[in-house]
């Protein structure tokens, strides 16, 4: 019988590389169980592996004005 594949909420940085801030249109980058907005520094958090990337769910405390 196979191994089992272990989960991570890691995020495959090919996909990665295709996603954006739904709010400015920034780059994202993973920090522990998130991704980050290098623009406008909204978090959205990464649930059961996959990003929650809704604007209402972003954790709003270091956003700049853009």
């Amino acid at each position: 019988m196979a191994d089992t594949p272990t989960h991570s909420p890691a995020i495959d940085t090919g996909v990665l590389a295709q996603l954006a801030c739904p709010a400015c249109h920034g780059d994202l980058h993973a920090e522990g169980s998130c991704l980050v907005c290098s623009a406008c520094g909204r978090r959205y958090p990464i649930v059961d592996g996959i990003p929650a990337l809704i604007v209402e769910r972003a954790e709003t405390t270091a956003v700049r004005e853009i």
